[in-house]
């Protein structure tokens, strides 16, 4: 059986008719992916060791995780994750806030101080990429680089090993995504970018991520069919809701949304507390609401407050609840996580099995509004690998 009717139930010439071939693959194809990466990783462990080893501790360094678009918040997810389970203060600012205000980003009273800026990118060819490496060189005294990319041959990773102070660390092959979506690209970022900076773990981590790839193989069919059972609700706003380090997964899923259904969808995402102090005018009765609830018991409560209260008030929303294998079904769609078995990363593996379903929602989505999905703007409104953006000498 192929991967198309493997994880979907129908041919691949079906999504070939629907110009969403590309998009399908990529997100099926995530645990091969992942278990390519997982070998990896332990390839690469002695070369990412005698760099992190070179740094010394991680105390002293500013810590910059860096990217555009969906690759920028990988760097927020994993700024998140790092932080929350490793004690490892990062902070994520997107290229684009870079380029565009790098004396924001780069204060004079920082720029003395050793900083480490890890960049994610998928192709590595957009402007901004190369142009904040470019910048934080010209404003950091004593800059260290790393680049975590999908293509190694791209003009971020040439920048990256110019520098003395550089290390590249590739994806495997069948990460750059050649549908416009960024999806594998994302997830295995993530899952790089925290064995990364968590380097002393990584075969503990490898172990993880063969037994995330082993869950959505089991899992993954079950979960598209919820998403294509979801996707034909109607629904014409969709805002994504999560606190603490899946706050970057909801932007991500949102900005999915948006993507593929060619802005026909209004998306958007917030914390759960923050949702209340305006946003939550969003709702009307062709609003969906996605809760991602934490894997975190402290942080997963207001979560579930916001549930509740969403839950008393409804009046022909609907919700969507992702959530701990362990917590009662309270939506219209419940989707379980299950953070069993882990060693390492637990947390981060329960965002991973999310972030899959956010995905098929808004490829299901795209499909039932009859946009072709590989590509939803035709017309080049966006594109792929960012066009027109002009980084100007610093």
């Amino acid at each position: 059986m192929d991967l198309f009717q493997q994880f979907y139930g129908v041919d691949k010439d079906f999504f070939v008719s629907k110009t969403c071939e590309h998009t399908a693959q990529e997100i099926a194809h995530q645990p091969v992916m992942w278990r390519k990466l997982s070998s990896h990783l332990q390839e690469i462990k002695s070369a990412v060791g005698n760099y992190m080893d070179l740094l010394g501790s991680l105390d002293k360094f500013r810590i910059i995780l860096t990217g555009a678009g969906s690759s920028g918040f990988v760097g927020s997810a994993v700024a998140g994750f790092v932080s929350e389970g490793a004690g490892i203060k990062c902070e994520a600012i997107h290229t684009t806030d870079i380029v565009s205000a790098p004396e924001m980003c780069f204060p004079s009273s920082l720029t003395d101080m050793p900083t480490l800026l890890i960049s994610f990118a998928r192709s590595g060819n957009s402007p901004e990429s190369d142009g904040a490496v470019r910048y934080a060189r010209k404003m950091v005294k004593n800059l260290y680089e790393i680049a975590i990319v999908c293509d190694g041959g791209s003009r971020l990773s040439n920048t990256t090993r110019e520098s003395k102070n550089g290390l590249v660390v590739v994806m495997p092959e069948g990460t750059n995504d050649k549908g416009f979506a960024m999806t594998s690209s994302v997830s295995s970022m993530i899952l790089a970018g925290c064995a990364v900076l968590r380097w002393n773990e990584i075969d503990k981590i490898a172990s993880d991520i063969i037994l995330l790839a082993d869950n959505i193989d089991k899992h993954g069919p079950i979960i598209s069919k919820t998403a294509a059972d979801c996707a034909k609700w109607g629904f014409e706003r969709a805002w994504f809701l999560g606190s603490g380090p899946i706050t970057a997964l909801t932007h991500e899923g949102a900005l999915k949304m948006m993507e593929l259904s060619n802005g026909a969808v209004v998306a958007g995402h917030n914390n759960s507390p923050e949702f209340r102090h305006g946003p939550k005018t969003v709702i009307n009765t062709k609003t969906l609401t996605i809760h991602f609830i934490s894997s975190n018991d402290f942080t997963a409560k207001y979560d579930l407050d916001l549930l509740n209260e969403l839950n008393s008030q409804r009046d022909g929303n609907r919700t969507i609840v992702i959530c701990n294998v362990k917590c009662p079904s309270q939506g219209d769609a419940t989707i379980h996580y299950d953070t069993s078995g882990y060693i390492s990363i637990p947390d981060v593996a329960a965002g991973m099995q999310g972030l899959v379903f956010m995905q098929l929602l808004s490829m299901h989505t795209s499909l039932i509004l009859g946009i072709t999905t590989d590509n939803p703007s035709p017309g080049g409104l966006v594109n792929r690998v960012v066009q027109g953006v002009t980084v100007y000498p610093y």
